[in-house]
C-alpha cells in the first residue's frame, strides 16, 4: 500500500497538471476562437446616396445627378418663383428675394414622393415621340380644333400645318411621380418655345373652349353627365390618337393619373372670404389665399381630392391637361386685389408660365375648376400668371402625358441644346471574375480582362458577407461564391464579377495549430502524469 506521503505528492502532481490544462486549454480556445472568428465575420455594406432608400430608379437618379434637390421653405407658395408677392396694404406687387425658388423639390402625391421642378428652368427638356406625317388641324381664324368642323357657329374653315413629317416632340418635364414615371407637359416640336404658328402657340396643339357651354358649373368637368367628354377632352385625345397613339412611343405612355377636381364647391364666405356672390371650388382656397390676406399659406397638393359631384374627378388617362397646383408649384400664383379676375400683377418666372401679357391670348388651360359667379364656369389658366377663364372662352390647348421609366434611363442634359432622350437602361454589358482569398483584396479593375472606367459605378452584392465592393477594391470576406453588379450612373452600362473566396493560408493554419496543440495538450498531460506517478513509486 502506499503510504500517505505518496498519495498526497500524486495528488499534488495532478492539481498542478490540472492547473496548467486549463491554463492551456484556455489559451487554445482563444486561438480557435480568433481562427473562427477570422473566417466566419460579416460587414453590412454601407448604402449609396444615388440609391438611397432602395431607389433604383436610373431616370430618378439621373434627375438627381443633375440637379441639387432643394426643401420647401415656410410660405413660399404665397410668391411666384422670381420672388413676387401681392401687397394688399398697398395694392400691388412687391419682390422679395428671400423667396426665389428655382430647383429641383419634392412632396407627396397618391403614389409616393414626388419630385418637381420650379422656376426658371433650363434643364428639364426632353425629346419624346415624333410625327410620322405632315400634321394640321383646322382654323376659323379664332379657334384652331383638330376635329373637322367641330364649332357648328361656323362653316369657314381652313387648314393650318401644326407639324411637318419627321418633325421631333419636345416636352417639359413637369416632374417625377410618386410611381417613378415621367410627367411630361408638350413644348413643340422645337426644344425652345419658338414663334407662333400664325396665332397658336408654339406650344400649343389647338385652340379651343373648354365646353362650349359655361352656364353651369358642372362645365368645368373634364367628364360630365355620365361620362360625356368636354370639348378639350375630345380635342387632346384626338390629338394623341393621331400624333402618339399610332407610334410604337404609345407603348411607353401610361394611363396615367390626372385629376379634375371638382371639389369643395362652396360659398366664398364658407371658405372665409369677403361675401360677393362667389361660388368657389376647393382649388381657389388652396391658393388664392392672397384674397384672404393670408389667413393660411397657399398649399397646392399633388393628391386629388375625393369628389362627389356628377362631374370631374380622378382619371386615368393616356392623355389630359396640367393641374392649376402643378403650375403654383412650378412657380406661378394668382396676383390680383381680389377675387378671381386678376388685376395687376408682375409675370412669374417659372418654365410654364403660359405668356407675357394679360388676357386669354397667350394662356393655355388646366384641367383645374375654380369659381363659378354670374352663370360663369371658370377654370384655371396659365396666362401672365394663375388666371382663371370662362369655360367657354378659348385658350390653348398643352396636352400632359406620363411616361414609364422601368428599365429606362436618361441621356443628354435636358438643356436645348441636349434635350434628354429616354433609352433602354442598358447599352453595354461587361463580365469579370475573381478569384481571391478571404480577408485579402484586389482592385476592381483586375475582374476585367480589359481597361474599363469603373468611375460613378453603384456596386452590388448578393451575399456582402461573403465579398464586397470598398475603396475600389473587391474585398474577400469569407469561403463561397458570390456574384458582384454594378451599374452607371446613367444607367447605360452594366457589371457582373463572378467572385470566388478562399480559405486564407495563414487563417487555416492557425486552425489546424489550434487543434495540434490541443492534441499535444492531451497527449502530452497523460503521459506527464503517467511519468510522475512512476518517479513517485521509485521514489518510495
Amino acid at each position: 500500500m502506499l503510504n500517505l506521503n505518496y498519495k498526497d505528492k500524486v495528488r499534488g502532481e495532478i492539481k498542478y497538471m490540472t492547473k496548467i490544462k486549463k491554463y492551456l486549454l484556455s489559451v487554445m480556445i482563444l486561438v480557435l476562437g480568433v481562427s473562427f472568428y477570422h473566417d466566419n465575420k460579416t460587414v453590412i455594406s454601407t448604402s449609396n446616396i444615388l440609391y438611397e432608400n432602395g431607389n433604383n430608379n436610373y431616370v430618378l437618379n439621373k434627375i438627381l445627378n443633375d440637379n441639387e434637390l432643394k426643401e420647401e421653405i415656410p410660405h413660399m407658395f404665397n410668391y411666384t418663383s422670381n420672388g413676387f408677392y401681392h401687397e394688399l396694404s398697398i395694392g400691388m406687387e412687391v419682390s422679395d428675394p428671400n423667396y426665389i425658388t428655382t430647383g429641383l423639390y419634392s412632396r407627396e402625391d397618391d403614389d409616393g414622393i414626388s419630385y418637381y421642378y420650379r422656376g426658371n428652368i433650363n434643364n428639364n427638356i426632353i425629346q419624346f415621340g415624333e410625327y410620322t406625317e405632315d400634321y394640321y388641324v383646322n382654323t376659323d381664324e379664332d379657334n384652331y380644333y383638330q376635329i373637322k368642323n367641330r364649332d357648328s357657329r361656323t362653316g369657314s374653315y381652313r387648314k393650318v400645318k401644326l407639324a411637318s413629317k419627321g418633325d421631333k416632340m419636345y416636352w417639359r418635364i413637369v416632374r417625377v411621380n410618386g410611381d417613378g414615371s415621367l410627367r411630361l407637359i408638350y413644348n413643340g416640336t422645337s426644344p425652345e418655345e419658338g414663334e407662333d404658328i400664325e396665332k397658336l402657340r408654339s406650344y400649343s396643339i389647338g385652340k379651343a373652349d373648354f365646353n362650349d357651354l359655361s352656364d353651369e358649373p358642372k362645365y368645368t368637368g373634364y367628364t360630365y353627365d355620365n361620362g360625356m367628354g368636354s370639348l378639350i377632352k375630345e380635342e387632346v385625345d384626338a390629338w394623341y390618337n393621331n400624333a402618339l397613339g399610332n407610334t410604337s412611343y404609345d407603348d411607353l405612355v401610361i394611363n396615367g393619373r390626372f385629376c379634375n377636381d371638382t371639389s369643395g364647391y362652396k360659398k366664398d364666405v364658407d371658405y372665409g372670404f369677403d361675401e360677393r356672390n362667389y361660388n368657389f371650388f376647393a382649388s381657389y382656397d388652396r391658393f388664392g389665399q392672397a384674397a384672404n390676406k393670408y389667413i393660411k399659406d397657399n398649399d397646392p397638393t399633388l393628391k386629388c381630392p375625393t369628389t362627389t359631384e356628377s362631374y370631374g374627378g380622378s382619371y386615368r388617362l393616356k392623355a389630359g391637361l396640367i393641374t392649376a397646383d402643378e403650375l403654383v408649384l412650378s412657380g406661378e400664383v394668382i396676383m390680383s386685389s381680389w377675387g378671381p379676375i386678376a388685376t395687376s400683377g408682375k409675370v412669374s418666372d417659372g418654365y410654364l408660365n403660359g405668356g407675357t401679357d394679360k388676357g386669354s391670348s397667350n394662356g393655355y388651360w388646366t384641367m383645374t375648376p375654380s369659381t363659378f359667379y354670374n352663370n360663369y364656369a371658370d377654370l384655371w389658366q396659365s396666362s401672365w400668371t394663375l388666371y382663371n377663364q370662362a369655360a367657354n372662352t378659348n385658350s390653348n390647348i398643352r396636352p400632359v402625358i406620363n411616361v414609364t421609366t422601368e428599365n429606362k434611363t436618361l441621356k443628354g442634359d435636358g438643356t436645348a441644346n441636349n434635350p434628354y432622350i429616354l433609352v433602354d437602361a442598358v447599352e453595354n454589358n461587361y463580365k469579370g471574375a475573381a478569384t481571391i482569398e478571404s480577408e485579402e483584396s484586389i482592385n476592381i479593375n483586375d475582374a476585367f480582362e480589359e481597361e474599363i472606367d469603373l468611375s460613378n459605378v453603384t456596386w452590388t452584392s448578393e451575399d456582402d458577407s461573403i465579398a464586397r465592393i470598398e475603396n475600389g477594391k473587391i474585398l474577400g470576406l469569407k469561403e463561397g461564391i458570390t456574384k458582384i453588379t454594378g451599374v452607371s450612373s446613367d444607367g447605360l452600362t452594366s457589371y457582373e464579377i463572378d467572385v470566388t473566396v478562399i480559405k486564407n493560408p495563414v487563417t487555416n493554419s492557425m486552425t489546424y495549430i489550434g487543434i495540434g496543440l490541443i492534441l499535444i495538450l492531451v497527449l502530452g498531460t497523460a503521459l506527464f502524469t503517467v511519468y510522475r506517478i512512476k518517479v513517485i513509486v521509485n521514489d518510495d
